[in-house]
């Protein structure tokens, strides 16, 4: 029989949790494309021309704006498709390439367009609903990390920096530094091995049945999806969720109340 050495703690137990639509809202692209447009909109004139130098001429903002919509619909399409991850640095220079636009600005200056967006989404971003007071509560007692599929990682630091979240996760794992998007395994592996993360001691949090269910039930992971409008569960759910309030004491359930 295999035991604690006496005198040593077991690890406390795992709460990986997704971002996007389970913690927070933000003006993204498949949920809110039309104010995800007009995040771009906001940031053409002082931190997409002057990158354009005497390019933006020719392009004015609604005709850059349908070539950004073009673009993100074929990146997310595939994306979806492959699993690898786009950045938002690549939807600029796809965008720019559907213009016409010859020489590409330098991959320096698409970043500093995509941290301009990145910025302007994060001012958008809220809170969903308990998400504060369910992650300050369950910090108490378990580790604690997020999993997320954004094709910008800063907007998903900054955006739990900006409601005081930040402090309550050892790490932060998102797609687009991965390459790789949920629910393929290597998006989870480095959330999983910063945090030594075994699985009959890890739960993954959200909601999204393939993404945050099926991908973390494939490795062996408890899933909790958030489903308040669903009534079927699928067998990978360990815990259903109508509200995200409901989850520590399901957390205690599957872990123990001295976790």
């Amino acid at each position: 029989m295999v035991g604690t050495r006496p005198g040593k703690a077991a690890p406390r137990p795992v709460v990986l949790f997704d971002w996007g639509e389970t913690l927070m809202w933000v003006p993204g692209m498949i949920h809110d494309p039309e104010r995800h447009l007009a995040c771009v909109e906001s940031v053409f004139e002082s931190d997409i021309c002057p990158e354009l130098g005497a390019d933006c001429a020719q392009l004015p903002v609604r005709m850059f704006i349908e070539y950004y919509h073009e673009a993100c619909r074929a990146q997310i399409a595939r994306s979806k498709e492959t699993l690898r991850e786009h950045s938002f640095d690549e939807r600029f220079a796809l965008t720019l390439r559907l213009a016409g636009i010859g020489t590409l600005p330098d991959a320096a200056a698409l970043r500093r367009m995509s941290d301009a967006l990145g910025r302007e989404v994060t001012k958008g971003a809220r809170l969903l609903d308990f998400a504060d007071e369910v992650v300050a509560t369950l910090a108490r007692s378990y580790r604690l990390g997020v999993v997320s599929n954004y094709p910008h990682g800063p907007v998903v630091g900054a955006s739990l920096e900006r409601f005081g979240l930040r402090q309550h996760f050892e790490t932060v794992v998102v797609s687009s530094d991965t390459g790789w998007m949920k629910p393929h395994a290597d998006c989870y592996a480095p959330a999983l091995a910063a945090m030594s993360a075994p699985p009959g001691r890890t739960l993954m949090v959200g909601d999204d049945l393939r993404n945050d269910v099926k991908g973390a039930k494939a490795l062996g992971l408890y899933t909790a999806w958030i489903a308040p409008h669903t009534t079927a569960v699928d067998p990978d759910v360990d815990i259903h969720l109508t509200c995200l309030s409901q989850l520590p004491a399901h957390c205690e359930r599957i872990f123990g109340t001295d976790a």
